[in-house]
């Protein structure tokens, strides 16, 4: 509503400046043509501007703007209950959810070997919620995926255990031998996925053990 009411103003302006020339008095056809050429080349170019500019996009910008300060007065709390919460449990050692929640407060301000310390703290108390050892073995991975190694092994066959039927982990598994450049866990992962009855397209991890193994071969 606002671009058909901006539109009319413009026509608006456009015919009084016209008349204001002097040509006002008497237009003709030719006068006319031109008046809506520069009507029409005006629109245009108020558009093309509107689309290039990001002027509509003012709202997105505010909502994306009004969450990140959401995120920032959350972050505020979080650093201000992580005391509180650490004093509790030292009263508390057992309390399997306190544990959980320190270990995700410190992973959302990024302190991963606090979280890791807490999630530790809580999977020593009950190793067999699927969620809290998938975001044990995130925060392993995104504070050193090497120097974890054995622990995220661990974590992943544990969840292996867990749930046998779903082979998203097998695939997981995969994609961080390769991240850490392991070819034999890459062979190994890859025929344990060959061998899950879950993966419908096993060629392709076949024609890949094939190219891994040739080239270990190789370099023997």
């Amino acid at each position: 509503m606002i671009y058909i009411l901006l539109i009319i103003i413009l026509g608006i302006y456009f015919y009084l400046l016209f008349k204001n020339t002097g040509e006002g008095k008497q237009i003709k056809f030719n006068n006319l043509a031109k008046f809506f050429i520069i009507i029409l080349f005006t629109v245009s170019f108020f558009f093309i501007y509107l689309s290039k500019s990001g002027v509509q996009d003012m709202n997105e910008y505010e909502r994306i703007l009004k969450k990140n300060e959401n995120i920032r007065e959350n972050i505020v709390k979080i650093k201000t209950n992580i005391p509180k919460l650490t004093k509790k449990l030292q009263t508390e050692p057992t309390f399997y959810e306190g544990w959980v929640m320190l270990a995700r407060s410190y992973t959302i301000i990024d302190n991963l070997n606090g979280s890791i310390n807490a999630y530790e703290k809580a999977l020593s108390l009950k190793n067999n919620n699927v969620k809290v050892l998938k975001e044990y073995l995130n925060a392993l991975r995104l504070d050193d995926n090497k120097k974890n190694k054995e622990k995220i092994l661990d974590t992943y066959t544990q969840l292996l255990i867990l749930d046998e039927k779903d082979p998203s982990m097998l695939l997981n598994k995969l994609h961080y031998s390769v991240k850490i450049n392991d070819p034999q866990l890459t062979i190994k992962t890859l025929n344990e996925i060959i061998n899950h009855p879950q993966i419908i397209d096993k060629d392709r991890y076949r024609e890949i053990l094939t190219r891994i193994s040739k080239n270990q071969l190789n370099k023997k």
